[in-house]
């Protein structure tokens, strides 16, 4: 192990994905230290979303590797990766339109409560002892994000910006130490984009490590320690926000065609 793989908590090493041919990202890499609030932009199509799919298990990389805390994960299945400690989110916040906002939560706590299937099938001590646990997050987090009232309300009656809201609760049911969010404030009115900038804020107050996607650049610039940009599935600048938006790579990324 490298002494930079063993002082961050993710490492992406060279990762490479095409799609039938396409070049979807081209030997990208960075890292991330525990703590950290990095953005992830680029232009529509630049590899961001692909990126993220590598990380979490959704898709396989050709080449390169991930690690994350000294593991190499880049094989992993999706479940195996929530396993290790890394939640995210979707561009798209979509539900199930009968089930109701605990029953979200609920699903999404599921497969981390730790016991096996003869004992939620039974119900015994244990798997009562995760349900009531399981149950407790969860309204201690739609409390947290402002959903507590709606917590019997089915999936279809939340708007979108609701919808927003709540994938972002589902992505702390299993406490990950890294979050990855994709377009949080994407869609949503200016009031619940500072509610969402507030939210992910007090996230990294208390220690939580997040890296997200995002196109409203007033929201990268404002929470964002660090930056890393990709066009056409290659990083081409990295840095201080502020730095990051001066560069003439960038510039030319997303102004200059």
């Amino acid at each position: 192990m490298s002494a930079s793989t063993a002082d961050h908590l993710l490492c992406v090493e060279r990762i490479s994905k095409r799609f039938y041919g396409l070049v979807a990202l081209e030997d990208v890499s960075f890292e991330v230290r525990g703590g950290e609030l990095v953005g992830l932009i680029g232009p529509n199509g630049s590899g961001k979303t692909t990126l993220f799919n590598c990380v979490t298990g959704y898709l396989r990389p050709e080449r390169g590797r991930i690690v994350y805390r000294g593991k190499e994960i880049t094989s992993l299945p999706p479940h195996r990766i929530a396993l290790e400690g890394i939640g995210r989110t979707f561009q798209a916040a979509r539900v199930f339109p009968r089930l109701t906002v605990m029953e979200h939560m609920l699903a999404a706590r599921q497969e981390f409560q730790g016991d096996g299937v003869v004992s939620r099938l039974v119900r015994g001590p244990a798997a009562r002892r995760s349900e009531a646990e399981a149950a407790e997050r969860a309204r201690h987090l739609l409390e947290d994000v402002g959903l507590a009232g709606m917590a019997s309300q089915p999936g279809a009656h939340l708007s979108y910006g609701q919808r927003k809201l709540l994938a972002l609760a589902m992505a702390l049911m299993t406490d990950p130490a890294l979050l990855l969010l994709d377009e949080p404030v994407a869609g949503v009115t200016p009031v619940l984009v500072e509610r969402l900038v507030e939210l992910i804020r007090e996230l990294h107050r208390t220690g939580r490590t997040v890296v997200l996607i995002e196109h409203n650049m007033r929201v990268v610039m404002e929470l964002c320690e660090r930056v890393v940009v990709l066009d056409y599935g290659r990083k081409i600048a990295e840095g201080p926000p502020h730095a990051v938006r001066s560069d003439p790579r960038v510039v030319e990324a997303y102004f200059g065609r």
